[in-house]
This record gives structure tokens, C-alpha cells and sequence, in this order.
């Protein structure tokens, strides 16, 4: 087809329709190559039922539709196809597309069949030309076999949806604590974070010291001192175990009550003798107010301990767990060192503490007094060794608890 040539089309239409042979014809294919006046007025007049030359008006603005012979208005207009309707430039003026068509099987007329689907050249495949044609090269979804899972299958393909499902949630739950910004507070040193600090270490010695001496200084301690101590000395005057543990109990309930001494003058022998000197009341006295400056003293600093931890805890405060950490150790470096001087030598440790805290000479008795036959040696070696223990016992207590709570902080 020449391009110039504007009424090239309409021409060819003309001998593509007069050199279609009918589909009863076996000798179809010579109308093709056939463009002689004689075999086109056969031809024509075989197709007489179906268009009229004579009708045809190249000029008229209604082109003719080869698939279903009606005028365009009354059907949609046809695009050309250059494929299906191959010019006169071809070697000899055939349709190399017809003669694809007609070897192929398809329609002798080389148009569409009744579903509108042209016929296949040689010239290309079959996806070539479905891509060609716009239609999809895919089998329909409803064609595809579909196989039937066996139980195992079914149970494998249940384990890795869930495992699937697992992970993402669990990417899910790691981007949203990634996406989350952890603000830790700035801890501020205080003075009164510094002042709390010193409290606590030096308060922790006298508390420990005072929970310590009134775990010895009750009836629990003289009962297994006179009653289940292996070894510990008979009374040589006549005492017996049942009565020390009497008239110690008036002892030490004298050391931790409100009463006046008049409180020991009070106690007496079944004979009326009164069990006690007033050297000895005296004495008692004295260690009643050092217990009580102790006691005092470890309230008021226990007191504080709490007091400064609360506000040592506080969101910006420098914590507790330092000062934890360092009362016991204080303490035990303190009592390690007195311990060591006990052992290597008990009498003079003895001696030198009552020289320190009691005036001489009101503190010295007989063998026969009360409080000696009450509480020997032997007593108060066992009351060192169990208020040792009870301070270590407290000062590994007080280190843990330095560890509790204990929080990493979050890595942003």
C-alpha cells in the first residue's frame, strides 16, 4: 500500500470482497491470486445475496463492514487491521495473511468467525499473536487442576502460617519498643544527697549494735544459755538453772523497762533476802543507761536511714544502694577489728571495755554475788559470739537488699 494513494484502502477492500470464493468452493484459493474481470463477475455473482456492487459508493461516508455486510451506522466501526488485511505490495498482489488463513484452516474469507477472532498467520506463534490480539497467554483460573492437600500437608502449612504469624508480631512487638524513647531521669547530687550518705554508713553500725544486744538481752537467749548450752558452769552457791533463769529475767527486763532501781530492790530470796546488792543495783543502773544512749541513738539513726533513703530514692537522687553497700562494710571492718582484739585476748578486752564505759570499782564483785553467779565468764563469751553473729547476719542482709530493684537502663 502506497501512502500517497487515498483511496488505496477502499480498493483493496474491493478485490479482498470480490476475490472471496465461496465456502462451498474448493477451488477457493484461486479467487485469490485471480484479478481477472471474468472470475470477479462469477464471483460477484455468487455473492449477489450478500453484496451489491453496484450499491458500493467508494465516495459515500458509510464504509462497509466486511464481517457482518451492513453499513457502519447501524454497527460499530471496525479498525483496520494491517495484520488480517494485508496490502498489494506483496510479490504478485496476493494477502500473504489470507493465504496464512486459509492454510492454516480458518474461515476462507480471512475475517473473523462468529466469536471475532482472526485468523492465526504463520508467521507467528500462538502467544505472539494472543499478545497481538490483547488476550491473555494465562489459562483461565477455573482450567488450573487443583490438587488436594493430604492431612500432613494441611497440618505443615497450619505450623508455618503460625509461625509466621508468630514472627511478625514479634517484629512488630520489637519496632514498637524500638520506636519508644526511654527518658531516664538525670540524677542530681545533692548535699543532702552527701549528708544522707555519711548518715546511713555511720547510723548502721549502732543499729546493727542495738538490734544485736537486745536479740542477747531477752529470755529466749537466757533460756538456751542455762538450759541447752552444753557445758555452761553450774551455779557453786546453789542456784539452779530454773532458778537463773528467774531472777535473770528481772535482769534484763530491768534493762529495757521504765522502772527505777527500786525495781531489782524488790526482788528477793524465798528466805526475804534480797537477791541483789546495791552495788549490784547500782551497776545495773549504769548499764541501763547505756543501753538506753544506744538504743536512743540507733532510733534516731534508723530514723534518719529512712528519712534519707526516701529522699536519696527519689526519680533524681543518687539512690541508696551505695550507702547500703557501705554501712555494713564499715560495720564489719569495726567489729572484725574488736573480734580480733577478743580473741587474742579475752580478759584484757573485757576489762578495757568496762574501764571505758563505767567508773572503777562499780563494776568489780565477789564470787558470790548475784550478778556473778547469774552471769559468768562464761555468759558473756557466749553473748560476744551471738552478737557477732547477729551483726553479720545483718550486714549481708542490708548488702543484698543493695541489689534489689536493680534496673538496666534502657538503650535507646
Amino acid at each position: 500500500m502506497n501512502a500517497d494513494d487515498s483511496n488505496e484502502p477502499k480498493d483493496l477492500l474491493s478485490r479482498r470482497l470480490s476475490s472471496q470464493p465461496d465456502g462451498d468452493d474448493p477451488t477457493a484459493a484461486q479467487y485469490a491470486d485471480d484479478d481477472s474481470g471474468a472470475n470477479a463477475g462469477a464471483h460477484e455473482s455468487g455473492r449477489a445475496d450478500t453484496f451489491d456492487a453496484a450499491a458500493f459508493d467508494p465516495d459515500a461516508t458509510a464504509a462497509f463492514d466486511p464481517i457482518h455486510d451492513a453499513p457502519v451506522e447501524d454497527q460499530p466501526t471496525a479498525e483496520f487491521d494491517p495484520v488480517s488485511h494485508t496490502g498489494t505490495d506483496a510479490p504478485g498482489g496476493t494477502e500473504p495473511g489470507l493465504e496464512g488463513a486459509s492454510a492454516a484452516g480458518a474461515p476462507a474469507d480471512g475475517v473473523s468467525s462468529a466469536a471475532g477472532a482472526t485468523a492465526r498467520p504463520d508467521m507467528f506463534t500462538d502467544e505472539e499473536w494472543a499478545l497481538l490480539n490483547g488476550e491473555s497467554t494465562a489459562a483461565p483460573a477455573g482450567d488450573a487442576p487443583t490438587k488436594k492437600l493430604t492431612r500432613s500437608e494441611r497440618k505443615a502449612a497450619k505450623r508455618a502460617a503460625k509461625v509466621d504469624a508468630d514472627r511478625n508480631e514479634m517484629r512488630a512487638a520489637e519496632a514498637s519498643m524500638a520506636s519508644r524513647t526511654v527518658e531516664m531521669p538525670v540524677r542530681r547530687r545533692t548535699p543532702l544527697d552527701v549528708i544522707g550518705a555519711i548518715w546511713i554508713t555511720i547510723a548502721f553500725p549502732f543499729v546493727a549494735l542495738a538490734l544485736a544486744v537486745r536479740a542477747v538481752a531477752s529470755g529466749w537467749f537466757l533460756s538456751w544459755t542455762y538450759s541447752w548450752r552444753p557445758g555452761f558452769p553450774d551455779d557453786q552457791y546453789g542456784f539452779t538453772d530454773a532458778d537463773r533463769l528467774h531472777y535473770g529475767s528481772y535482769t534484763v527486763d530491768y534493762l529495757f523497762n521504765l522502772a527505777t532501781e527500786r525495781y531489782l530492790s524488790d526482788v528477793v530470796l524465798p528466805d526475804g533476802t534480797p537477791v541483789f546488792t546495791s552495788g549490784e543495783i547500782a551497776h545495773m543502773a549504769d548499764v541501763k543507761t547505756l543501753i538506753g544512749i544506744l538504743t536512743l541513738v540507733a532510733v534516731i539513726g534508723a530514723i534518719g536511714i529512712i528519712v534519707f533513703g526516701l529522699y536519696k530514692c527519689r526519680p533524681t537522687g543518687s539512690g541508696i544502694r551505695g550507702s547500703l553497700r557501705a554501712g555494713p562494710i564499715v560495720t564489719l571492718v569495726l567489729f572484725a577489728a574488736l573480734t580480733v582484739l577478743a580473741v587474742i585476748g579475752w580478759d584484757q578486752f573485757f576489762t578495757g571495755f568496762h574501764n571505758v564505759f563505767f567508773a572503777d570499782g562499780t563494776w568489780t564483785f565477789y564470787m558470790d554475788d548475784s550478778l556473778i553467779r547469774l552471769f559468768p565468764p562464761q555468759f558473756w563469751v557466749d553473748a560476744g559470739i551471738a552478737i557477732a553473729v547477729i551483726i553479720l547476719a545483718l550486714c549481708i542482709f542490708a548488702f543484698c537488699m543493695s541489689f534489689v530493684g536493680r534496673k538496666r537502663r534502657a538503650v535507646q
